[in-house]
């Protein structure tokens, strides 16, 4: 929210406080080299200080800032999107490290409660500012005390010279350390959600998000068997048509051409693009039967939905513990197999899409590419609302974080990991699903 686009009414009265040392002080922050690379930083505490000095601050809430400040469409619903809590979380960071480093010296500190979104404003004592120690005080207490024969008194202020040198040196060295290493400093604040798509976003590589491709599995359903990676990587399938039971080949070949996707991988796609870590122009979003083998090994990948609409799981099949077994061909059970049980584990959880009570099954599979060098996320689920289910969880910041709160503030990276999921479905929608089975990879 820039200048120009204040009322005029809002800028007059914006005009009554252009001197105020607070909005001095915000001003201040806000052009500091701890916001200068961090535009929306800077325009969260900017728009919630002047709405406080204008005297505005009921009116800060989640939905307000996210409409005004991250431009988020009216009336959206934060406990799905929380755009604003992660980013006010960084703002609390990034305002203690100011006053510990470069407004150390502030007549005046600001911060934002936890639990509001209202900054406070508290004035420093003139004497705690005072008493800080500054090099020419250090200087002259040092000139004041050079003397061989110093008696009692000058070597009582000679020792307390030497405590204020080890606390100024002190000071200077942790001073030296954020500014020098600001990255480690952060790195080591991080939660595990943002560890996970900090390494699925990278400014060296893009991100291709890949929704399902709904139109194979109605052709499937058409012709009576499946259709694999070969026919489907080549666009074989859809040249020759072959039903296994009567049906319209027309209809067939028309639904093949078709680009069919579901809505909740859609909104799967609109979460990812929202998370503070993506990078916007090293992301997109490819149609699966877009994808090549290149792409498996130089990007970064989010693939949702199961191999029936994906075939190019198939390639990635061999790396996971986890795999979902979603078409029965061969009169084989629907199934998630899991390949190394540890103990209290099976070695196979079965699908049964009659299932009265609608429980599903659903896996969450964090891998290293195809080459090593970048990573994957593969979210799948038995049916639409099983992976919707898969879904939430990952892009849920609370639920997630919670889970792998041992990584949490720690300098490590996420480890990848699978994760098998009970789901349940509740009128087509995904309920609150829970774990059954978790593995990390050394």
């Amino acid at each position: 929210m820039n200048s120009d686009s204040i009322p005029s009414n809002t800028k007059s009265l914006e005009d009554g406080f252009a001197n105020d040392p607070r909005w001095l002080l915000i001003q201040r922050i806000a052009a500091s080299r701890g916001f200068l690379n961090s535009p929306r930083l800077s325009t969260f505490l900017l728009h919630v200080s002047r709405q406080t000095l204008l005297g505005n601050d009921s009116s800060l809430n989640e939905r307000s800032i996210g409409e005004t400040v991250f431009e988020r469409t009216s009336g959206y619903d934060p406990q799905i999107d929380n755009i604003v809590r992660s980013h006010a979380s960084r703002l609390r960071f990034r305002l203690k490290e100011y006053f510990a480093v470069d407004g150390a010296l502030e007549q005046w500190r600001v911060s934002i409660p936890r639990g509001s979104y209202v900054p406070s404003f508290e004035k420093v004592d003139p004497e705690l500012l005072a008493k800080s120690p500054l090099p020419s005080d250090l200087d002259a207490a040092l000139v004041e005390s050079d003397s061989s024969a110093a008696p009692k008194s000058s070597r009582h202020r000679l020792s307390r010279i030497w405590e204020l040198l080890f606390v100024f040196a002190a000071g200077a060295i942790v001073a030296v350390a954020i500014l020098s290493f600001p990255k480690i400093h952060s790195f080591l604040h991080q939660t595990p959600s943002h560890k996970l798509w900090s390494q699925l976003f990278r400014s060296d590589r893009d991100t291709i998000i890949v929704p399902a491709d709904s139109s194979l599995v109605i052709a499937r359903l058409m012709v009576g068997h499946s259709i694999g990676l070969p026919e489907y990587a080549g666009g074989a399938y859809k040249d020759s048509p072959d039903c296994n039971r009567p049906c319209d080949l027309g209809m067939v070949h028309t639904v093949e051409e078709l680009r069919y996707t579901s809505l909740s991988d859609l909104e799967f796609a609109v979460a990812i693009g929202r998370v503070p870590e993506a990078i916007a122009n090293r992301t997109v979003i490819r149609f699966a039967r877009d994808l090549e083998i290149k792409d498996l090994k130089d990007s970064n990948l989010i693939l949702a939905g199961s191999q029936e609409a994906d075939p190019w799981l198939s390639v990635i099949a061999g790396q996971m513990n986890f795999v979902l077994h979603d078409h029965d061909d061969l009169g084989s059970a629907l199934r998630v197999e899991n390949k190394k049980p540890k103990p209290g584990e099976k070695s196979e959880y079965l699908y049964d899409p009659h299932d009265p009570q609608h429980r599903g099954l659903a896996t969450i599979a964090f891998l290293p590419n195809l080459s090593g060098t970048g990573n994957m996320l593969i979210v799948q689920g038995f049916t639409l609302a099983g992976t919707q289910a898969a879904a939430e969880f990952v892009t849920n910041r609370k639920s997630f974080d919670s889970y792998f709160k041992s990584y949490a503030g720690t300098a490590s990276a996420l480890p990848h990991f699978e994760i098998l999921l009970a789901t349940m479905d509740v009128n087509g929608m995904a309920s609150r699903p829970t774990v059954l089975a978790y593995h990390t990879s050394p």
